[in-house]
């Protein structure tokens, strides 16, 4: 026989082959399955996608031949500029076009990729697509090859911008969930570190990915997490601040009980206490429950110094924070409602700064208030060169203009000034809100009810603040309940020698965090010989 007319009629019948397998397998499809079931045909394949995603610009459609498949073209599906467009020309196009292997086999001995999966419903091959991997449609298979080949542009990684530390590490997340993942497996070098992917959104498809470490994270606290993301039904989710105030408790409080963070030691260290970090693609704030109140006033550099210098700050922080709350509304109650409690002097010279003055203690307090506020909204709207020097140029000018025109008593402007440098001092700023807002009760108690309307606000904000919780731990411990143990890391921050144990409200599996039977002895100092 001829050994070219052999060649052709092998081609022929290995053709008809793929025709016949083809035909069997959509006319052998089961009448129950969903109409959105892929089935055999690239160029039905072809024609769905020109007329939906294939409309976009961005969208690259190919048909290659390939050697195995004589009968029919092989169609290459991707995103340009989601994908690595030089991985699919290097490992999927140029491989495919030499290979004799059947498509079923491709992922083993033909395309070099690592990550290479199977898909069999046109919804998820579109997402899938359209998140940025690389589709392969071979005739007679009955399922599509979905090929990894996503590259995003990111954003280098950089030092953290809200979150800003003396001493320490100076490392921040950016906006890619794979880099940020890298991060914090750079530092914590374990098998037992865990993340959960969870995807949310009905348009925008987010994937967020829950952390944790296997032998330390109470498992009920991963559940817990990774059910209420599974919850959330919403078009999108733009940024970690919609997740959290859709899976927080009390999402109508005004105190966060989530924790958002950029720096990366701060998430190491909560994953050591037993906590779950929730990564959001597209977002380089990462989650942390549960955070009880007393965890906002807790920064990086309180690991980073000595135990003494960290104690004597956070004194001086929360010194601010009760500063910040009472100051004002103290003096409103002082001033006008319970003059009594001052002494004479005292009260001599309050009244005389207001000697001619139009407007009462009280309105003068929330005018210098509200120009505060505007000069802080003013400055975060505008260019940082321009923003510093309309803090510095208008606190000044406003400060001296209203005692000048005698429309604010010199000492409320000291006040205000005070309250405002005391709030700040709050680490986490989404805090900061919280008592700005606790400061108005505060002064609306004193202006009405002195000194008393100052206690019940008091006691109405800690009634609150005792029944709240963050993911099932009470939200003011360790003080409400009374944990003596967790003192050691609160107001002040003890010696290392005296870290023996987690945090009671991460509820870890594992509560000893360091043998102290096994700390090394202080060595003796060595005594020199005399000579004889």
């Amino acid at each position: 026989m001829n050994p070219e007319f052999s060649k052709e009629l092998q081609t022929l019948l290995k053709r008809l082959n793929q025709d016949i397998n083809g035909w069997t397998a959509a006319l052998g499809q089961d009448p129950s399955a969903p109409a959105d079931q892929y089935v055999p045909g690239v160029e039905a394949a072809y024609q769905r996608l020109k007329a939906g995603m294939g409309k976009s610009s961005d969208v690259l459609l190919r048909k290659i031949e390939v050697p195995s498949c004589p009968a029919s073209p092989v169609l290459i599906a991707c995103i340009d500029g989601m994908a690595d467009t030089q991985m699919v020309d290097q490992d999927i196009i140029q491989p495919l076009m030499a290979t004799e292997k059947e498509p079923s086999t491709w992922d083993r001995n033909t395309m070099t990729p690592v990550h290479i999966t199977k898909e069999t419903s046109w919804p998820k091959i579109l997402q899938d697509l359209a998140a940025g991997n690389t589709m392969i449609f071979a005739p007679q298979l009955n399922f599509v090859w979905v090929v990894d080949t996503v590259k995003y542009k990111q954003r280098a990684i950089e030092r953290p911008q809200t979150e800003l530390a003396v001493r320490g590490t100076e490392e921040a997340f950016n906006e890619i969930l794979l880099t940020q993942k890298n991060q914090i497996r750079r530092h914590l070098l374990s098998p037992t570190l865990q993340f959960h992917d969870v995807t949310i959104g009905r348009i925008q498809h987010t994937t967020v990915s829950v952390a944790y470490i296997e032998d330390v994270t109470n498992p009920a606290l991963v559940d817990e997490a990774i059910h209420r993301l599974k919850a959330i039904v919403i078009d999108g989710a733009a940024n970690s601040t919609t997740i959290a105030g859709l899976i927080r408790d009390h999402p109508r409080s005004i105190f966060p009980t989530m924790r958002a963070t950029e720096r990366v030691d701060i998430v190491i260290w909560r994953l050591l206490e037993g906590a779950v970090v929730i990564l959001t693609e597209g977002d380089p704030f990462a989650l942390i429950a549960p955070s009880p109140l007393v965890d906002f006033y807790r920064t990086s550099m309180d690991y980073s110094s000595s135990w003494i210098d960290s104690s004597f700050v956070r004194v001086i922080r929360f010194g601010g924070w009760i500063l910040g709350l009472y100051l004002p509304a103290m003096y409103i109650a002082l001033a006008d409602v319970n003059p009594s409690v001052l002494p004479s002097e005292l009260f001599i010279v309050m009244q005389g700064s207001h000697a001619g003055l139009p407007f009462p203690p009280p309105v003068e307090i929330v005018l210098m208030i509200l120009i505060i506020e505007i000069l802080r909204e003013a400055a975060l709207r505008l260019p940082k060169p321009l923003s510093t020097t309309l803090g510095t140029v208008g606190a000044i000018v406003v400060g001296t203009s209203v005692v000048k025109a005698g429309l604010v008593d010199p000492q409320i402007i000291v006040i205000i000034t005070l309250t405002a440098l005391s709030l700040f001092s709050t680490p986490v700023y989404e805090l900061t809100g919280s008592w700005r807002i606790v400061g108005f009760g505060l002064l609306l108690g004193g202006a009405f009810l002195g000194v008393l309307g100052i206690v019940i606000v008091t006691m109405m904000v800690l009634a609150v603040l005792i029944d709240m919780q963050s993911f099932g731990a009470p939200y003011f411990a360790p003080w409400a309940p009374f944990r003596p143990r967790d003192w050691k890391d609160s107001i002040v921050r003890v010696p290392w020698t005296d870290f023996t144990t987690r945090w009671h409200s991460t509820r870890a599996l594992q509560i000893q965090w360091r043998d102290p039977t096994k700390v090394r002895s202080r060595p003796h100092l060595l005594k020199r010989r005399r000579s004889s």
